[in-house]
């Protein structure tokens, strides 16, 4: 059963890539026909990160107080129903507004469905589960631009945007298949339908419901403030660089003089090495743990950027992408692992919810400001010297205040 919900989720979680990739991989050609300035272009690509910092913190609290799945199905329907909608906008206003409301429910995936899987998940492969489930990001990101390298130079950039009504059955999958989280339940009092939950899935739960209302301020309270000051720290860095890089990757490689075509082929080389990045994040952090593993990731990661920034050929350019790419998202893939494990079943969806939402400021941040880098110099890759900075301070953080929580219960490290 642990498996078989892995996998459903894993799907949820590519969909919600592809949902997001699509502008990444049509933004050279919707900049052309709107005839967009660098930054309406990047405020374009940010509105979507505006959209996943309200959905981190309202499908969160939601999945606190009516449920996980409920939660995982709202967000799924945002998604399905506005991203297909933005085939239909004719200017940028409209454009970045479709892309906020469906970047809400994105993000209000992301956070509900790795609550639900830590807390189905046995302490031996918890890590690695929700390493992998984050690793179905890449497959999303990859199939939005090979979608747009297909689609688009025949039908454009709107039928493009079209192809997420691909959303839909997995909505259905989704609603057929996935249980409520048994540690909700047993919260809320149904200690009935929690156990038998517990046998389906041979995993243990506390011996009372712990039937308390969670608060906001304890976030802030002993132990756990050291914790969100460093999630929320790690999450920003992360996320501002990440969006910064992959949402414009594309456009900065056409404006280095490659062919829309060219640029799209070195995008999927460079999302492909997401792949190989996921899955050792997945070994590691079973292995040698989540703090040593996110440290050392997003230590490479910024000598990565850095690399970039000082690369001065196309094939210097495609190598350092190559690494950035793997060691960035292997980080996201512990990032997400590592959340929901710091925090007690009362508090897990809002403190992962409100990392989320920190994290999306500084994706906010990330897009626009290549934009505004772009406007000013002119050089593609200056921005990354920033980047680079910012995840090596991620790096610090985690290994300063970051704590170990392999092969502990949630219970234990909560």
């Amino acid at each position: 059963m642990e498996k078989k919900l892995l996998v459903i989720l894993m799907s949820g979680w590519a969909i919600g890539a592809l949902n997001a990739g699509l502008a990444s991989g049509t933004l050279t050609a919707i900049r052309t026909e709107l005839n967009l300035s660098p930054e309406q272009a990047g405020l374009i690509l940010s509105s979507w990160l505006v959209g996943m910092l309200i959905g981190a913190f309202v499908f969160g609290f939601l999945s606190d107080k009516i449920g996980r799945k409920k939660a995982i199905v709202l967000s799924l329907l945002t998604m399905g129903i506005f991203t297909p909608l933005t085939s239909f906008a004719r200017d940028w206003i409209t454009l970045s507004i479709l892309r906020l409301l469906a970047g809400s429910g994105n993000t209000g995936y992301m956070v509900t469905a790795s609550v639900l899987l830590a807390e189905y998940s046995r302490k031996e492969t918890r890590g690695r589960n929700i390493t992998l489930l984050e690793s179905s990001w890449a497959i999303g990101w990859l199939l939005a631009i090979i979608l747009s390298r297909i689609i688009l130079p025949i039908s454009g950039w709107r039928a493009v945007f079209l192809s997420s009504t691909i959303t839909w059955p997995v909505l259905l999958v989704v609603l057929l298949y996935v249980p409520e989280s048994a540690r909700f339940l047993l919260l809320k009092g149904k200690t009935e339908e929690a156990r038998s939950l517990t046998q389906r899935f041979s995993i243990e739960l506390p011996s009372t419901s712990q039937q308390e209302k969670a608060s906001l301020k304890e976030l802030f309270t002993g132990k756990y403030t050291a914790r969100t000051l460093m999630l929320w720290i790690h999450w920003f860095m992360l996320a501002f660089s990440y969006w910064g890089i992959f949402t414009w990757l594309p456009d900065l490689l056409a404006r280095r003089g490659l062919s829309i075509v060219k640029s799209l082929e070195y995008s999927i080389i460079i999302t492909l090495a997401q792949v190989p990045g996921y899955f050792s994040a997945a070994y590691l952090v079973e292995k040698v743990g989540r703090k040593r593993t996110l440290a050392t990731y997003m230590l490479v990661s910024g000598l990565s950027s850095f690399g970039l920034w000082m690369a001065t050929s196309d094939q210097a350019v495609l190598l350092w992408g190559i690494v950035l790419s793997a060691f960035n998202l292997g980080a996201w893939g512990v990032t997400y692992a590592y959340t929901p494990e710091l925090y007690p079943t009362k508090l897990r969806g809002t403190g992962s919810g409100w990392a989320n939402s920190v994290g999306r400021i500084g994706g906010i941040l990330g897009p626009y400001f290549v934009g505004f880098m772009l406007s000013q110099f002119k050089e593609p890759f200056t921005s990354f010297l920033a980047f680079a900075v910012a995840q090596l301070v991620s790096s610090l953080t985690v290994s300063v205040l970051g704590i170990e929580t392999k092969g502990k219960t949630l219970e234990e490290v909560s």
